[in-house]
């Protein structure tokens, strides 16, 4: 999480956005759109901007250039939140909205591209080479489905009003006629339009699905039985890209719109398990700009969860590569962030409360910004970086260094269990002194583990949150307690993974599509949502880190690493095992290497292709399989783990009807 609302402007935006009404289109399955307040962005990869769509469909330019807004109809009425947005192909970042009347059917197309005057465009459709402006296109196209003449009216125009970019068609169209053309406009003010008046639209349209697809076919594909999760994982890439600016991981596009180390570790793994390696590499090397003289990495001042996460990042980035040299290279910062936790600790062992473990500071994702509190998520971040600093200095040959960190490590945890004791739980708290809503203190075997599985604290509070904490989930999702009537996908995602690593795949696969859920029809996903209203809190969406969050777990239900063990279909529904179904995954990288695997349901069981995985032999490779859905062919130094087939057959279609049902939802 980055920073919750808690400044009372934003506060009141909150209230008046969770207060926000509308009627939508009847809406199947297929076209579900969770969110009243369902935004979403046209840009380009690592460009510093983007242009918001809202959810009436208006779009956003730069704030000196304005809005447009598109018209249709007899009487140009304006498109509304009744007029929903789906992704072109089901996935890309090119909006399409439809609509007809009196017979005419209009559709209209928004996307982004360079701008047509640029040298080489296929580099600025990667990296803004020739500049930071952009063209925003909106094609419409309007055709006569009747079968008598009928006029077709729409117009497309910037406010404020401005001939430049602006379509008025009015025009009577025999059956079965159409009309199509775009309006284009540049993000940011320009006073020479010519080339973008006189572009070819459909080359530039072309170009870019072209890009997009090019993207899609170089990295990691996967794609499961489930339409809807095949193209939310597509669109949770691309939402990555776009909301990158020149390399740095930002955490949305119009808002949160700088890097927050906490959020940004989970959006690297992103682009490390998609195969997006480029990207990856560059954000990596920003993580090193953020480490403070004392040797605290810190991107959000007061918060010192940072500290563990980033050094957890360079640690991943080296497990995924094996990349000896960046790691030679990384360490150093490495070891000092690993020294100003133990410094930290040794100067707080005569602490009264809690001695050896951090001292009190604010905290936004557990909601306590006095500064007053221990907060054990950071205890946890921090004990994860002495964690993996000490892995590190093993793989380098430290093994002195390794061991000192080791003990260090040993130590905090007597802290943190002598800290229990205290409190007397059976559950971790979001703090120390028991206040606050709970965040970092989720993260216990996730994204790697510092606790035992067979801890009870662990199963406890798994449970707790579950079932308990404000009265349990809603919408089967976590409550965050920082607002009223808040619900946290993406935060609920560390009890997904934790609940994954214990092998209760019923719970992960609901949870999957709970989180599914909320999201747009265009694969967009929230931070915090005001769930009674269905909005999502200050128009945070499309959320980088929701996109992230959803997308690596759905990777990890299918491919998960445990330390040396690798486990495949470790949480998956059953009925993409089931017969005629398939499961496709290529160029997927993990701590072991690449691998490929090709899933086969038939009548009788099972059928899989395995191929890697290509740079390292885990000491086991482990399949899930329910017990009446056999492995048909032999598959080398793979071993079988049989389970009891799911009790619910959960799908998107199901958990839509789910949600209706729970809340008695109108349209």
């Amino acid at each position: 999480m980055m920073k919750p609302i808690h400044t009372l402007a934003t506060f009141l935006l909150a209230v008046l956005i969770s207060g926000y009404s509308g009627t939508i289109k009847a809406q199947t399955a297929e076209n579900f759109d969770y969110f009243v307040n369902n935004w979403n962005v046209a840009g380009l990869k690592d460009y510093p901007r983007g242009a918001r769509i809202s959810p009436e469909n208006v779009v956003f330019l730069d704030e000196s250039n304005g809005t447009v807004e598109i018209r249709f109809g007899e009487k140009l009425s304006l498109l509304t939140r009744a007029q929903g947005k789906l992704a072109y192909d089901g996935w890309m970042p090119i909006m399409v909205v439809t609509e007809k009347e009196k017979g005419i059917g209009y559709e209209f197309t928004i996307w982004a591209t360079p701008m047509p005057d640029v040298r080489d465009w296929e580099k600025a459709f990667d990296w803004p080479t020739e500049g930071q402006n952009f063209a925003v296109w909106i094609g419409y196209k309007a055709t006569n489905n009747s079968a008598s003449p009928a006029r077709a009216r729409l117009l497309i125009s910037r406010q404020p009003e401005g001939n430049t970019g602006t379509h008025l068609v009015d025009k009577m169209l025999d059956p079965g006629a159409s009309i199509q053309e775009a309006a284009r406009f540049p993000f940011f003010k320009i006073k020479d339009q010519s080339a973008l008046m006189s572009a070819d639209y459909q080359v530039w349209f072309k170009r870019t699905v072209d890009y997009w697809n090019g993207i899609k076919n170089s990295i990691a594909s996967v794609e499961v039985p489930e339409k809807k999760a095949t193209d939310a994982l597509k669109a949770a890439h691309v939402c990555q890209l776009i909301a990158n600016d020149l390399g740095e991981v930002r955490g949305g596009e119009g808002f949160y719109d700088e890097f927050y180390i906490r959020d940004g570790a989970y959006q690297v793994m992103e682009l490390e398990e998609a195969g997006m390696w480029d990207a990856a590499k560059k954000s990596v090397e920003l993580y090193l700009q953020r480490q403070r003289p004392d040797g605290r990495f810190e991107s959000q001042i007061g918060q010192f969860d940072a500290n563990g996460q980033a050094v957890w990042v360079l640690w991943h980035y080296y497990k995924m590569t094996a990349d000896r040299s960046f790691l030679e290279r990384v360490y150093p910062a490495m070891r000092k962030a690993a020294d100003w936790t133990v410094n930290t600790l040794m100067s707080t062992q005569n602490d009264p409360e809690f001695p050896g473990l951090l001292p009190r500071a604010l905290a936004d994702g557990e909601y306590l910004w006095e500064g007053k509190n221990h907060i054990v998520g950071y205890d946890f971040w921090n004990l994860r970086g002495l964690l993996v600093t000490a892995d590190a200095a093993t793989a380098l040959g430290k093994a002195d260094e390794a061991g000192e960190l080791l003990k260090q490590a040993g130590l905090y945890r007597k802290a943190i269990d002598a800290a229990m004791q205290k409190n007397g739980l059976g559950y971790f708290p979001p703090s120390w002194e028991l206040n606050g809503t709970h965040w970092g203190n989720t993260e216990t075997l996730w994204p790697t583990p510092i606790f035992p599985k067979t801890d009870p604290r662990v199963s406890g509070l798994i449970n707790f949150v579950r079932n308990d904490f404000a009265g349990g989930y809603v919408e089967g999702t976590i409550r965050w307690m920082g607002l009223p009537g808040v619900i946290h996908p993406y935060m609920g995602a560390y009890t997904s993974m934790a609940d994954l690593s214990l092998g209760n795949d019923e719970r992960v696969v609901a949870d999957f599509y709970w989180t599914l859920l909320h999201s747009t029809a265009a694969h967009a996903f929230p931070e915090g949502i005001f769930y009674q209203s269905r909005t999502a809190w200050s128009n945070t969406i499309p959320h980088v880190t929701g996109a992230g969050n959803y997308a690596i777990l759905l990777r990890h239900m299918l491919v998960h690493e445990e330390g040396n063990e690798l486990h495949l279909l470790k949480a998956v529904p059953d009925w993409w095992l089931a017969d005629g179904e398939k499961i496709t995954i290529e160029r997927l990288p993990t701590t072991f290497g690449n691998l490929s695997m090709v899933v086969t349901g038939t009548a009788k069981g099972i059928e899989i292709k395995l191929d890697g995985p290509s740079r390292e032999k885990p000491a086991k490779i482990i399949l899930h399989l329910p017990e009446n859905r056999p492995l048909l062919n032999k598959v080398p130094e793979v071993t079988v783990e049989t389970r009891k087939p799911q009790s619910v057959i959960w799908n998107f279609e199901k958990v839509v009807s789910e949600y209706k049902s729970q809340n008695n939802y109108e349209e």
